[in-house]
């Protein structure tokens, strides 16, 4: 009997012990929530005064999204964490939050500041790489192939702003970042090109891409699998579409560099044919875009005003085999626009039949071979997609960009800048280049071509 009563004392002992354990295991710096098969822990010991915002505010987004992302992201035989620990830390320097396993790191500092901003999104996005676990695959199968990061972030982000913070806007393509908008940019510029394959072309793309990435089998060809279209052709497109919303504007950013447009997308104002006051018929506005509809009734189309220096860009679309151009420093005193203004070149590098290519200071200067074709870098696309030009005239160096990629540079009366025009046909011509002020021209008697996005700055006198 008394050793059954020192049993039951002591098991008695035990369980007091094991109960006030549990009891003590919610403190105010340290809650366990047990809800639909889920446990969650969130500890905030490093940032106390975070507690009752982490307890209050955060708990119930992730009660409630945990659960919603991993029947978002399933893939057979596959079951996510289902014990989850969001902790505050102070060590995290420049980091806002980061997932591990099943642990979520939350940088206490940042998340002061963004309490009422980034805050809770941010766990969501961590939520997300809690579920995705891509990297079981290459631990069970060597011959996994990897996910590429962008794509890896992109899906958080695409479910943090498009479905559970949509009405942020936190992932729009603006003005302001439009030339960032790249499908593998990453975070929130991939989640908005996601969200729009999935608006356009395959509703359940993510769920699949998440599927492949988890078992190792994430490739490129998937996308033409799913979307029908290459990665790069639903990236084009997806580019092309923010592109036309924002043609023929400039971003607050722009206005204060100087920049202004040529060509506001309503009208042909501020343009007129070389030496004439009016404007022939072949040259028309159609949805925001100046076109040379008819090349045997356009003529050269002329801006109104004269520049000097100045940084021009511009995106084209030429018809197969077409061919045009884009002269600067043009003045009144020759008969035709190239007898005094030096013509960049554009046409269709594919079938057009002059040798001058796109991009080249016709007749003068051409970029050098590319390595991999032993031809002249072409960094054009095919006709039919819109190209883009960026010229800087200035008087210590000329730059010819095609589409970002620059093809040459020169200066403007040097030696060999004259030497070249004495050997070209331009060397018969004594007005040629020899103004350094003048109206910017765009050809239009050899072939269809379209226009948009027509902008400079004054680089200064």
């Amino acid at each position: 009997m008394r050793h059954t009563s020192l049993l039951l004392l002591l098991v008695s002992g035990m369980l007091g012990a094991f109960n006030s354990y549990a009891q003590d295991s919610d403190t105010p710096t340290n809650k366990v929530i047990h809800a639909e098969g889920y446990t969650y822990e969130f500890q905030s010991a490093a940032a106390p005064d975070l507690s009752e915002w982490m307890q209050k505010e955060l708990a119930p987004v992730v009660q409630e999204w945990y659960p919603k992302i991993v029947k978002m992201l399933p893939s057979d035989g596959y079951e996510a964490p289902t014990n989850v620990t969001i902790r505050f830390r102070t060590d995290m320097r420049g980091t806002p939050a980061s997932a591990s396993g099943n642990r979520i790191n939350c940088n206490a500092e940042w998340f002061k500041r963004e309490l009422n901003r980034e805050a809770r999104g941010s766990v969501v996005h961590e939520m997300v790489h809690v579920v995705q676990q891509y990297g079981r695959a290459r631990r069970d199968n060597p011959n996994a192939t990897r996910t590429p990061g962008w794509l890896i972030e992109g899906i958080p982000d695409y479910i943090r702003w498009f479905l559970y913070e949509p009405e942020t806007k936190g992932a729009e393509i603006t003005a302001r970042n439009l030339s960032r908008a790249k499908h593998d940019a990453s975070y929130r510029i991939t989640g908005n090109f996601l969200n729009w394959v999935v608006q356009k072309y395959d509703t359940n793309i993510v769920q699949k891409l998440n599927t492949a990435a988890r078992e190792g089998k994430y490739s490129e060809d998937l996308w033409k699998q799913y979307a029908g279209k290459s990665l790069q052709e639903l990236g084009d497109e997806w580019k092309e579409g923010h592109e036309q919303r924002f043609a023929n504007t400039l971003s607050d950013d722009q206005k204060k560099a100087g920049w202004k447009l040529l060509f506001n997308g309503s009208n042909l104002d501020g343009w007129r044919n070389f030496k004439t006051n009016t404007i022939r018929p072949g040259w028309q506005v159609k949805d925001g875009i100046l076109v040379c509809v008819d090349p045997k009734n356009a003529g050269d189309l002329c801006t109104d005003e004269k520049f000097t220096w100045f940084e021009l860009q511009l995106d084209y679309n030429i018809s197969p085999a077409g061919n045009s151009g884009i002269m600067f420093h043009v003045t009144d005193e020759g008969q035709r626009a190239w007898a005094t203004g030096p013509e960049v070149q554009l046409e269709d590098n594919e079938k057009a039949r002059d040798p001058q290519r796109c991009g080249w200071l016709y007749a003068l200067y051409q970029p050098p071979d590319d390595p991999k074709t032993g031809k002249p870098l072409d960094a054009t696309k095919a006709a039919g997609q819109w190209n883009r030009i960026r010229l800087v005239i200035n008087a210590e160096k000329c730059e010819h960009y095609v589409n970002g990629v620059k093809y040459f540079d020169y200066v403007l009366g040097s030696e060999d800048f004259n030497a070249r025009v004495e050997k070209s046909k331009f060397g018969k011509m004594p007005l040629f280049a020899k103004s350094n002020t003048g109206y910017v021209v765009l050809q239009g008697d050899h072939g269809e071509i379209s226009f948009r996005n027509i902008k400079i700055r004054p680089l200064g006198d």
